[in-house]
């Protein structure tokens, strides 16, 4: 609280709450949390029967996060670069139509990522079911048209991404805390090495002026 005679600073009332002010007419309350999320989940199932058999999301690269918190954690990326479609025999018109994003503002920096990237489409290619325009009389081109036995087995894939991230491997592993691990005084050895450490010089010089000294 305030002590003396002072101001009250950022007194942050909730004026609009009040009946002298139009009532709750401003206030907004969620309450109906768990009905939006039901109906959530009915659009997504909507917009994935009215697009089958195409697959829910786009096929995404693999990228690398920003800044130095997130650079070693692995995501989606907007899209194919156009050095990583070219390494795929695919041209960018082309990759839109069967579900590739691409993103031509992207230029690859790191050969793994880029072999990684090339590697995904690869078993995308392998993987896609590509339905003819007219039926019975599928074309050939960057990807062939399927079968007509191949079309029997389509199955629509919900997967984001098409494809799963990898998954994460820890280094690290847990292990049980020793005795010797609680005994020792860490603290203390810091202390110490950070002492010898600045005194160092001081303490070389001061060896080398007794040893004149006695001289």
């Amino acid at each position: 609280m305030v002590k003396h005679n002072n101001v009250l600073q950022s007194s942050h009332l909730r004026k609009h709450w009040h009946s002298r002010f139009g009532g709750q007419a401003k206030v907004k309350c969620f309450f109906n949390k768990k009905a939006h999320k039901k109906l959530r989940a009915q659009k997504r199932a909507d917009k994935a029967a009215a697009s089958f058999p195409c697959p829910v999301s786009k096929l995404r690269p693999l990228v690398m996060g920003q800044t130095r918190k997130y650079a070693s954690k692995v995501k989606f990326g907007r899209g194919f670069t156009l050095e990583e479609l070219k390494e795929a025999k695919l041209t960018q018109s082309f990759a839109r139509t069967v579900g590739i994003a691409v993103d031509h503002r992207r230029h690859n920096k790191n050969a793994d990522t880029m072999a990684e990237n090339v590697k995904r489409l690869a078993d995308y290619k392998g993987k896609l079911i590509l339905f003819p325009r007219r039926d019975g009389a599928p074309k050939k081109g960057e990807i062939n048209d399927s079968t007509a036995e191949a079309l029997k087995g389509a199955v629509q894939n919900t997967t984001d991404g098409v494809f799963d991230l990898p998954a994460v491997k820890k280094r690290c592993k847990i292990e049980a805390i020793t005795k010797e691990m609680k005994s020792a005084k860490i603290y203390r050895k810091q202390r110490i090495l950070w002492v010898n450490n600045k005194f160092n010089g001081k303490r070389i010089k001061a060896a080398k002026d007794a040893e004149a000294a006695k001289k």
